[in-house]
């Protein structure tokens, strides 16, 4: 009586005999097509740019080259010089700058500005400014610099320019601000010791 051989290897049929699976360990071998096929689409052609001829000094300094990402040709993005003069994405270029700025023309109105612009104004005289001073150093609290800047028509920056608030004014004024950094929590307080050492980078430049 012959037995049946079965087309497949037989560890393809180690899951009829559980306990016999366990002792063969199945191993993978890698046939000489297979190699063959890795092999030869490893073989790429290498780009003709690897093998361009040498560039003297000369040829460096009479030469600019422009190489741009892969991607459509835009005359938003390659430079008028690059172009040729008969390249038609030169009259893009011109129309697409015309568009982003239609004011060029000197006969194109502006539009109305959105905030005016304060008028500088130089009424004040030395006797004034005398006065705002002598408010100010003698009674701090009650002549702030928006109550200076109300009375005599002028602006905060300016009182703040021309005169200081008294020693009494500014410890009040930090005593006020302890009060309040003293309710912040961990958070707040590591954000704003942040910002105080990026403000110290920035004089740095780093």
């Amino acid at each position: 009586m012959s037995l049946p051989v079965p087309k497949r290897p037989v560890t393809n049929l180690l899951f009829l005999y559980p306990s016999f699976a366990h002792g063969i360990v199945p191993a993978v071998r890698r046939h000489e097509s297979s190699a063959r096929r890795t092999t030869k689409r490893l073989r790429v052609k290498p780009d003709p740019s690897s093998f361009a001829p040498a560039v003297t000094a000369d040829q460096l300094q009479q030469h600019v080259v422009f190489n741009p990402p892969s991607s459509s040709p835009s005359p938003y993005q390659t430079p008028a010089v690059f172009l040729p003069p008969s390249d038609p994405r030169r009259s893009l270029l011109a129309q697409a700058h015309d568009h982003a700025n239609p004011y060029t023309q000197p006969n194109k109105r502006l539009p109305p500005p959105v905030q005016k612009s304060a008028e500088k104004r130089y009424h004040l005289k030395e006797e004034e400014i005398a006065e705002i001073r002598r408010l100010r150093q003698e009674d701090p609290f009650t002549w702030s610099r928006k109550k200076l800047a109300q009375k005599f028509d002028c602006s905060e920056f300016f009182v703040a320019m021309i005169c200081e608030a008294s020693p009494e004014r500014k410890a009040q004024q930090q005593r006020a601000l302890d009060e309040i950094k003293a309710r912040w929590g961990n958070r707040r307080r590591h954000a704003r010791e942040d910002r105080q050492k990026r403000r110290v980078l920035w004089g740095r430049d780093e």
